[in-house]
């Protein structure tokens, strides 16, 4: 679980450090990246020993992992975008505060 909770933080950091393009799919792509941490929240808040929740959680990190690289590199020329990284940041903590 930790090792998964440490991705998830990995992938927003770098996630947050990136920029866009346009505003809207810039938006749309870091809430989709805000709902991925949401879902995997719910998932790790469940009982390790259910095996569901553990396969489901895995299956959400390839999927998180996959969308994450494909966000690296449409975003790569924008890192150091700071206006954007802190952007990125409060739509991931908006959406992460009304995670439920």
């Amino acid at each position: 679980m930790k090792k998964i909770f440490l991705s998830l933080m990995f992938l927003v950091i770098i996630w947050s450090l990136s920029s866009c393009k346009s505003s809207s799919s810039f938006e749309n792509d870091v809430k989709k990246m805000a709902d991925f941490n949401c879902r995997a929240q719910k998932l790790m808040a469940k009982d390790p020993a259910d095996e569901k929740a553990r396969k489901d959680l895995a299956d959400l990190q390839k999927e998180m992992d996959a969308y994450g690289a494909i966000m690296l590199e449409k975003y790569k020329d924008k890192k150091d975008d700071k206006e954007m990284e802190a952007k990125a940041q409060s739509i991931m903590t908006e959406v992460i505060k009304n995670c439920k």
